[in-house]
């Protein structure tokens, strides 16, 4: 059995690796549930009382809108141990992960790559240019699944000028990864604290 699924003719995501990160990001909230558990839900505790639901609107939004090697998992993994409802959480960072997808190719669109984003975007992430040059829609798709910082592929595929529209439709695949992703959170640190 292939560890390859097509999406169009000649395209390809490799399944295995997306597979193995959740499986990483399980183990990893279980272990922090069993080893940190106490200072993990009051650091969860204490960021969600100072900030809120807009706190973790924010951080999502700015980690998927600009090119950093962040991701959005530890800020839900706060929220969920702050006490946030695995709902709320989940709505929230889809919408905020979505909304900086948008962002993020608006700004590549309008600005471009400036040159030390692309130095740092092809010595990081080579492949990703080369996938959204060959693929277009497909790529930005690609993106939004795979392990990698989202504003790295919205960021290039707008200074690529691949169709907008076709971005848009590509990036609703951040609802499904951000529900699967919470769910594994969430069972990861259920598990942790049982």
């Amino acid at each position: 059995m292939s560890s390859e699924t097509t999406v169009t003719s000649g395209t390809s995501i490799r399944i295995v690796p997306i597979l193995v990160g959740f499986g990483v990001i399980f183990v990893l909230a279980a272990v922090a549930g069993v080893l940190f558990r106490e200072p993990l839900f009051d650091a969860g505790s204490w960021v969600v009382d100072q900030y809120g639901a807009f706190g973790l609107l924010g951080a999502v939004l700015v980690v998927d809108s600009f090119p950093t090697p962040m991701s959005y998992v530890p800020f839900m993994a706060l929220g969920i141990a702050g006490g946030m409802s695995v709902v709320e959480v989940f709505l929230l960072s889809a919408a905020a992960s979505y909304v900086a997808g948008c962002i993020g190719y608006g700004i590549g669109r309008f600005i471009g790559l400036p040159r030390r984003v692309e130095a740092w975007i092809h010595r990081r992430y080579p492949n990703v240019q080369d996938l959204l040059e060959r693929y277009g829609g497909w790529g930005v798709a690609a993106v939004a699944v795979l392990p990698l910082p989202l504003a790295v592929g919205t960021w290039s595929a707008g200074s690529l000028r691949v169709n907008s529209r076709h971005a848009a439709i590509a990036l609703l695949l951040r609802i499904p990864k951000t529900a699967i992703y919470v769910g594994v959170l969430s069972q990861g640190l259920r598990l942790g604290s049982s």
